[in-house]
């Protein structure tokens, strides 16, 4: 689970390590040089697929509820596969460390038709058949996304495509909403060729996340508060962060600490160098691209419950209304009959170790399972942005899609 640049976060870093910008003139001139030397910082999707001269495409996808999604395609002859980015996040993820290393760049290579996926809310998909009011618009979690956007996302592929089936590949988020889809939706497993999931997130009960406590012990009071102050979306795109990320984390800033520091306690990344270091003012620049609080919400409640469980309404009956019942129930994950591989990292602070292992006791068909251990420092940002990702990850995940035509 992504829980990109969290604000709180910010405050702490800058109050500590303001003393580290000694020269204003130096940081403005490092900007400078950062958007001299590195083109696709200000890269959008296609913008990025343009530059490195891959094909592509755009497609708007309605869901049955609404929400326009959009889709960017890397159109190649061979099978479709569908890449699914995590919480905060976009296809941007998928791009971002350019065309020698990025897994949708890869496949494309490989001869796969590659589909890219944005979910509702972010930068890229902020649209509505309706006229709704932000209050309206941002009332959805991941359940949404895995139960709405999904099967849109899915049918209109493979009508595009002509095929029965696809390849799924997610990551932290886009792992969970596959889990959401096929609990909730189980006629998709049929439509699922393999799904490779990527730091998979379900239960929650081991996060490691360090400010996850102080988060969750008011939890429902922080719920009301957003929701009396009109706080509904959090961690939207915005250019001015996304210039303080990419001169903060050049490897020639002054103030690089900040960057090492916040990607230590935002995902336990102890040495940056695990990310390529020339890239990583790209990486630094293309996230956030924001999401619904209640998304934020809703992973939240599951550490709380220690259940990987339906949206938890606080007060008013509303479960009882929804549900049935006054606690909202589980996914069935046992539903998840579509063939699975599990690529996991023991030291991840957001796909616990322990909270896969329970996962595996309950989806019935998984093909492959892959544990990085600890020694291996293989920390969750790793398996979509990490120096090693190509070897690791990428390599592995196309011999694998390749076996399966």
């Amino acid at each position: 689970m992504d829980f990109t640049n969290c604000t709180f976060i910010h405050g702490i870093l800058i109050f500590l390590c303001v003393g580290c910008v000694q020269n204003k003139r130096k940081l403005k001139k490092n900007a400078d040089d950062i958007s001299e030397s590195n083109s696709d910082l200000h890269l959008n999707s296609l913008q990025l697929l343009k530059r490195y001269g891959y094909p592509s495409e755009r497609h708007s996808v309605v869901t049955d509820d609404g929400y326009i999604v959009n889709l960017f395609r890397i159109p190649r002859r061979g099978p479709p596969v569908l890449l699914v980015h995590g919480i905060g996040d976009s296809s941007d993820c998928w791009l971002v460390l350019g065309p020698t290393n990025s897994l949708a760049f890869l496949l494309s290579d490989a001869g796969f038709d590659v589909w890219l996926y944005n979910a509702r809310g972010n930068k890229y998909s902020k649209g509505h058949t309706r006229n709704l009011s932000s209050k309206q618009y941002w009332n959805f979690s991941y359940e949404e996304m895995g139960s709405q956007d999904l099967p849109a996302t899915i049918d209109y592929i493979l009508r595009a495509t002509s095929q029965t089936k696809l390849s799924y590949v997610g990551f932290s988020q886009g792992t969970t909403i596959f889990l959401v889809m096929c609990s909730m939706r189980p006629e998709y497993n049929d439509k699922i060729k393999h799904a490779i999931l990527l730091a998979p997130v379900a239960w929650l009960s081991h996060l490691k996340f360090p400010f996850i406590d102080i988060l969750t012990q008011n939890l429902e009071q922080l719920t009301a508060l957003a929701e009396n102050i009109g706080l509904y979306e959090l961690f939207s795109e915005n250019p001015a962060l996304n210039l303080y990320h990419a001169q903060v984390c050049n490897i020639s800033s002054p103030a690089k600490v900040l960057c090492d520091l916040e990607y230590y306690f935002s995902y336990g990344l102890k040495n940056i160098s695990n990310l390529p270091v020339d890239r990583l003012p790209v990486i630094a620049s293309h996230i956030p691209a924001g999401s619904s609080a209640k998304t934020f919400v809703h992973f939240m409640q599951g550490y709380v419950s220690k259940r990987f469980q339906r949206y938890h309404y606080y007060g008013g009956g509303k479960n009882t209304d929804t549900f049935g019942s006054p606690e909202p129930p589980e996914y069935n994950v046992s539903q998840v009959s579509a063939p699975v591989t599990l690529m996991c990292s023991e030291v991840d602070w957001f796909s616990g170790y322990e909270d896969v292992q329970t996962l595996r006791k309950f989806l019935p068909n998984i093909v492959n399972y892959v544990m990085f251990n600890k020694n291996m420092d293989f920390t969750h940002l790793e398996f979509v942005f990490g120096a090693r990702v190509k070897a690791l990850i990428n390599d592995p995940v196309i011999r694998l899609l390749r076996y399966l035509e």
